[in-house]
C-alpha cells in the first residue's frame, strides 16, 4: 500500500496489528439511531440513500446503516481493519468495504447523499482537517449531509483522538454546509479519554 503525504498510516497500523484499538466498541454507537433520526427529519436524508464512510474500522456503524436500507460505502486504510469488518459483516445487504485512504483515493464526484463520520475528523492530525473536509465534500450531491458524532471534550488535548467543539465545526464546515442538528450526548465506555461527544448534521449548500 502507497503511504499517502498527508495522514501517515503506519502509526495508526500499529495499533490495529497490537490490538490498542481502544475506539472499537464492538457495536453500532449508543446515539446512532437518535443521528439517524435527526438526518431523516432535520436533514432530509432520503430512503435508501447513498452513503460513504472513511476510516471505519470494523465497520459497526456502517453495517447498522446498511441494515436501514441504506447503501453504504466505507473505507478505511488499514488492512486489518477491513480485514475485521470483513470477517463481521461480510453478508451484510447494502454494505462494500474497501481498502483505500480518503487522502490518496480518487474520489467519485458528487455521488453520495451523505457522508458519515464517527470520529475520523477527530483522529486525524488538526492540521489535515481541512483536507478531509474537501476530499469529503467533493463526494457529496448538493444537499447533501454530514453525519457526525464528534468529541466535545478529550482527557488528552494533545491526541489522538483530538476534541471538536462546535466553533472549530463552525470554522471547518460554515464555508459550504449549513448545520440542520445539533445536541450533546454522553460518550461510550471506550474511548476512555473520551469525556463528551456531540451529534451534528450539516448540508452542503445546492450550487
Amino acid at each position: 500500500m502507497t503511504q499517502n503525504q498527508v495522514e501517515k498510516i503506519e502509526p495508526w497500523r500499529e495499533r490495529w496489528l497490537i490490538g490498542r484499538t481502544g475506539w472499537d466498541q464492538g457495536r453500532p454507537h449508543h446515539e446512532l439511531e437518535r443521528l439517524l433520526q435527526q438526518a431523516t427529519r432535520e436533514g432530509r436524508l432520503p430512503a435508501g440513500a447513498r452513503i460513504f464512510s472513511a476510516g471505519c474500522g470494523r465497520a459497526h456503524n456502517e453495517a447498522w446503516l446498511a441494515g436501514q436500507g441504506y447503501q453504504v460505502d466505507a473505507m478505511d486504510a488499514v488492512p486489518e481493519a477491513i480485514e475485521g469488518a470483513r470477517a463481521l459483516y461480510a453478508t451484510q445487504s447494502g454494505l462494500n468495504l474497501a481498502v483505500a485512504d480518503v487522502f490518496a483515493a480518487n474520489a467519485p464526484a458528487a455521488a453520495y447523499d451523505a457522508v458519515f463520520d464517527r470520529a475520523m475528523l477527530c483522529a486525524i492530525q488538526p492540521e489535515h482537517r481541512a483536507t478531509y473536509i474537501q476530499r469529503i465534500t467533493s463526494r457529496l450531491k448538493p444537499g447533501g449531509l454530514v453525519m457526525a458524532i464528534l468529541f466535545r471534550r478529550t482527557r488528552t488535548p494533545e491526541g489522538p483522538p483530538f476534541a471538536v467543539d462546535e466553533a472549530e465545526a463552525q470554522r471547518l464546515f460554515a464555508d459550504q454546509f449549513d448545520l440542520c442538528h445539533a445536541s450533546s450526548c454522553p460518550p461510550p465506555p471506550n474511548p476512555q479519554n473520551v469525556l463528551e461527544e456531540w451529534l451534528c448534521i450539516w448540508r452542503k449548500r445546492s450550487l
